[in-house]
């Protein structure tokens, strides 16, 4: 059998934090950043409404958070010392227990995401707290992710923490039948990932470093960073109960700031045959 053809991938490695801060400026719009051009597809879930009118204060070993919602698409978000901001919120759920929190904090130059996965039965949450920028680059994802539980009575559980039980198993993703499909996640290593997908111009793959936190039984926060290519952070609640997930990919590249959340439905698939 003849191999396929290799798609030859051009990436525009690096730009300038002028650059960046140029794209934030003109972007910071909701109807602008929060909608998917390509992705969305028709498994992501819609906005829930079941946290208006709640508050939640995470306490993590390092930082603390709150985060106030007056309307189904409004977060005020509060942090020792800080003055409290509001902005436009995603706020989704696959199961009405375990909601994926998502938005930009107004007020700095190159951005900065909040993505909280807080798990209202046991009380245990997770931050995800990024920004566009790292020590290398001025276009790759810096985040650091943060432990804890919030203030209140809930039903108590373990903590939200790394783990390796990914690693060894790879999934299909599918975003819609007008959406992209990306041929395999392969959950290769407790620190990178490896994908691959089939287009027009031939096939790909990529390796990207990974991180994955254990949120429940089967079920995951699985984030990376396409580092060295466009930047871009992607980061999904994977529910495996049901091969659902939902995510955001974030990122102030070359053309546009984004912020927005995607679903997509997964099957087991073979980690070592990939075309």
């Amino acid at each position: 059998m003849a191999n396929m053809k290799r798609f030859y991938r051009y990436f525009k490695v690096d730009t300038t934090r002028e650059e960046i801060e140029k794209v934030v400026a003109e972007g910071f719009d909701p109807d602008k950043y929060a909608h998917s051009r390509t992705m969305k597809g028709v498994y992501c879930p819609p906005d829930s409404d079941a946290l208006v009118g709640k508050s939640l204060y995470l306490r993590c070993e390092q930082r603390e958070y709150g985060f106030s919602f007056p309307s189904i698409n409004e977060v005020v978000f509060s942090e020792p010392g800080e003055p409290d901001k509001k902005n436009y919120v995603n706020v989704k759920t696959l199961d009405n227990e375990i909601y994926f929190v998502n938005f930009l904090v107004p007020g700095y130059a190159t951005s900065r995401q909040i993505t909280l996965i807080a798990d209202t039965k046991t009380g245990c949450g997770t931050v995800v707290d990024a920004h566009v920028g790292t020590e290398y680059t001025n276009i790759d994802v810096g985040r650091d992710f943060f432990f804890g539980r919030f203030d209140g009575e809930f039903e108590g559980g373990e903590l939200h923490g790394y783990t390796t039980e990914m690693v060894g198993t790879a999934i299909e993703w599918s975003y819609g039948p007008d959406a992209i499909t990306v041929q395999r996640h392969i959950y290769n290593s407790n620190l990178y990932y490896t994908y691959g997908n089939v287009t027009k111009s031939g096939a790909w793959m990529a390796t990207n470093p990974a991180d994955y936190v254990k949120i429940r039984d089967n079920i995951y926060l699985f984030s990376f960073v396409e580092e060295r290519q466009g930047g871009v952070q992607a980061t999904f609640l994977m529910d495996l109960n049901q091969m659902h997930d939902v995510g955001c990919f974030y990122s102030a590249g070359h053309e546009h700031l984004s912020s927005a959340c995607v679903g997509a439905i997964g099957k087991k698939a073979d980690p070592f045959i990939i075309f």
